[in-house]
C-alpha cells in the first residue's frame, strides 16, 4: 500500500494559529491558506476585512509551496536565475508572490501554506514562516517522543 504524509485538519489549524499570533493588532486583516500535498485547501482562514484578492493569493501561495516544494520567494528567484517565468508551467495556480512555504515532514512535502493581506510581501513571508516553524516544532517533538533516549553509544555496550 502507498501511503503519503498530509497535513492535517489539526496541524493545519495550528499553524493558522502561529500566524495570527504573530500578526500584530495593528496590521491589516489576514488571508491564509493551509492545502495538502495535491494542493487541496485544507483549512483556510479570512479575517474579517480581508478582500477576495487576499484570499485568492493565500490559496496559490499554498498551492505553489506545495506542488513545486519550494517556498515562493526560492521559486522566484529561481525562475529569474533561469531566465523563466511563472507562464512557462502553463499552471494559473502558481505564483512567486512572497508569502507561500513548503510544509515538510521526514523529507518529504506535507502541504503548503500561504498568506495574504498584510500589505507587505515580505511580511506575509515572515508570517507564513511562524506557521511553518510551529509545524516543524511539532515534528521535531513528536521525534524526541518516539526516540530511544539511550545514547547511540552506550546501546551497543550492553
Amino acid at each position: 500500500m502507498i501511503s503519503q504524509l498530509s497535513v492535517d485538519l489539526h496541524d493545519a489549524r495550528l499553524a493558522v494559529d502561529a500566524v495570527l499570533d504573530a500578526a500584530r493588532s495593528s496590521e491589516k486583516p489576514l488571508a491564509i491558506s493551509v492545502v495538502d500535498p495535491g494542493g487541496n485547501v485544507v483549512y483556510q482562514l479570512r479575517q474579517d476585512g480581508a478582500s477576495s484578492v487576499d484570499v485568492r493569493h493565500a490559496e496559490r501561495k499554498a498551492y505553489t509551496g506545495a506542488y513545486i516544494g519550494r517556498d515562493t520567494s526560492m521559486w522566484r528567484l529561481q525562475i529569474l536565475h533561469d531566465g523563466r517565468t511563472v507562464a512557462d508551467w502553463a499552471n494559473p495556480n502558481l505564483t512567486t508572490l512572497h508569502g507561500g512555504w513548503t510544509l515538510r515532514r521526514d523529507g518529504a512535502v506535507i502541504g503548503g501554506l500561504g498568506v495574504s493581506g498584510s500589505g507587505d510581501e515580505d511580511r506575509d513571508e515572515q508570517l507564513a514562516l511562524k506557521g511553518a516553524e510551529a509545524l516543524a516544532g511539532l515534528a521535531v517533538a513528536a521525534w524526541r517522543a518516539q526516540r530511544n533516549p539511550v545514547r547511540i553509544r552506550d546501546r551497543s555496550a550492553r
